[in-house]
Parts: structure tokens; sequence; C-alpha cells
């Protein structure tokens, strides 16, 4: 009899000590997937890539304002590789816009667009 309680015993440790069965798996959305703002510009305040330099992050094809501190100044700049990148006179690129690669780059700005540049905008080369 004191082996049928031992057993008993055991038994019932085995089974509270196994593991309970795993839940069904429940199917999550998938993740969306969002454009990540890349550097996509240079800028420098005086021709031949020389002075203060603006780098430039957005999502590709996306417009932007340039900031306060680099509003109306510049007079060079390139395009990171594989890009082509437009400036232009007015905000929201709106205006005449000025184009230019990551090689030459455009090392003085022509005297419309020069010192003039309010926003920018890159797309894929």
């Amino acid at each position: 009899m004191q082996l049928t309680t031992i057993l008993t015993t055991l038994l019932a440790t085995v089974a509270i000590a196994a593991p309970a069965p795993a839940p069904e798996a429940i199917a999550e959305p998938a993740p969306i997937l969002e454009a990540r703002a890349q550097d996509l510009i240079d800028l420098w305040k005086n021709k031949n890539f020389l002075d203060l330099k603006f780098t430039g992050s957005a999502n590709v094809g996306d417009c932007k304002n340039l900031p306060s501190n680099f509003n109306d100044i510049s007079s060079s700049g390139k395009a990171k590789a594989g890009f082509r990148c437009t400036i232009w006179v007015d905000k929201d690129c709106k205006g005449t816009g000025f184009s230019f690669n990551q090689n030459p780059g455009s090392a003085s700005f022509p005297d419309w667009i020069n010192d003039k540049a309010s926003s920018w905008k890159c797309v894929k080369a």
C-alpha cells in the first residue's frame, strides 16, 4: 500500500511539473515599413565647397525648406551618391530651381540662385 501511495504522489508531482501545452500562435499584422530620412545633400556657404556646410536629411523626393541659418547663403553644393538634388529660390520648392548631382556637383551656383536658395529636394539619379 505504501508503494501505491508513493507512486500516486510521484505521478501527481510529475503531472504538476509538466509544461502546459503552448497556446496557438496569434498572427500579428505585418509591420508597416516607413521610409527613413537619409543624408541627401551638402551645401556650402562659399563657392568651391568652402566654409560652413549644411547636410540635409529627408526622405527621397520630399521637399525641405532650408533652416534659417542656411537660408539665402548657399553658394555651392553636392548631392550624395546616387541622387540628383534641386535647390529653389523660394520655400516649399517653388519658383525657379537649379539641379546638380554628386560628381562634380556645383562648385559655383549661377548668380540668379547664388545666396538665394530657400528649399531643396533630392531624387534618385
